[in-house]
């Protein structure tokens, strides 16, 4: 068999290669038809537009709920109109004026701290009261639309005149006893009110009495240099100077002594137990937590 055996078709043949390439030729041309359908094509949205319509409706549908739940909700059912005042009417009075249990107990306790309602008004305060609530009651609420504020009328007074005696300067000349001077006597030291007056005669009673004119600086607010303003009108009298016998006084009493804490006094007491009645005031140099100046301080208050 020769080479172009293989290359040569038959009549048949031919036949069949010629169909093969016109069918190809033809698939070839419908692509590009079938993509201009395509785009020709109307697309269908009916099921879309069904979906729309049946979220309208339900739309509709809970508007209508909610509108009607609204219109319930500011209808306030079995209410009795009367005239009232929100001031004075009871709880079942409330109750018919259309109020809920819950309102009125918010009331009652308003009321009971005191709480009123002075104008119309005041009542849309009420918590949990509307507009449309508030509106029904108005009309007969006994209390005036406003407040009207008059005018304070204030009294007069005659101006007083005091005779010139009465305001007499001070003479710091006048020497005063800070033993024995009481408020009036001590106010005419220069620098001493009736406020210092009264710390001075109260520390004077705590002590028992001064013992040294230089006491008077232990006063407690005393101003700075106030002392040394009043320091020529001042003189001292010792004779009657309250003591404490250390024999005697319990430590409660002690320690009621300005210079006197609760250590001291418990210490002061224990010797005493301890060792019997004390001989001397120098028997308080034997006790260990008193010191030499401490005791020089104290020892004109206290005897045996």
């Amino acid at each position: 068999m020769k080479i172009n055996d293989y290359f040569s078709f038959t009549q048949g043949e031919k036949r069949g290669v010629v169909f093969f390439l016109l069918l190809i030729f033809l698939l070839l041309l419908s692509f590009p038809l079938l993509d201009f359908l395509k785009k020709n094509e109307k697309p269908d949205f009916s099921e879309f537009e069904n979906a729309i319509n049946e979220f309208e409706k339900t739309k509709k549908t809970n508007n209508t709920t909610n509108n009607s739940f609204k219109q319930e909700e500011n209808t306030v059912e079995n209410i009795e109109l009367f005239s009232f005042n929100p001031n004075t009417i009871s709880s079942e009075e409330w109750k018919k004026l259309g109020f809920k249990d819950w309102q009125i107990k918010t009331i009652n306790k308003y009321k009971s701290k005191g709480g009123s309602w002075k104008t119309k008004s005041d009542v849309l305060r009420i918590y949990g009261i509307d507009t449309a609530h508030y509106e029904q009651l108005e009309p007969y609420i006994l209390l005036p639309e406003k407040i009207a504020y008059q005018q304070k009328s204030f009294p007069t007074y005659e101006k007083k005149t005091f005779p010139k005696s009465e305001y007499q300067k001070k003479d710091y000349s006048i020497k005063v006893d800070i033993n024995t001077a009481d408020t009036t006597a001590l106010k005419q030291l220069k620098g001493i009110g009736i406020g210092y007056a009264k710390r001075i005669v109260k520390y004077r009673e705590e002590l028992g009495g001064f013992v040294s004119i230089q006491q008077l600086n232990e006063v407690w607010g005393l101003a700075p240099g106030t002392f040394e303003k009043c320091l020529p009108q001042l003189e001292i009298s010792v004779e009657n100077i309250k003591k404490i016998n250390i024999n005697t006084a319990t430590s409660d009493e002690l320690r009621n002594h300005p210079y006197i804490n609760w250590k001291i006094a418990n210490s002061i007491e224990k010797y005493r137990k301890a060792n019997g009645k004390y001989q001397s005031l120098d028997d308080l140099k034997k006790l260990h937590l008193l010191d030499e100046e401490f005791i020089t301080k104290i020892k004109p208050y206290l005897t045996i």
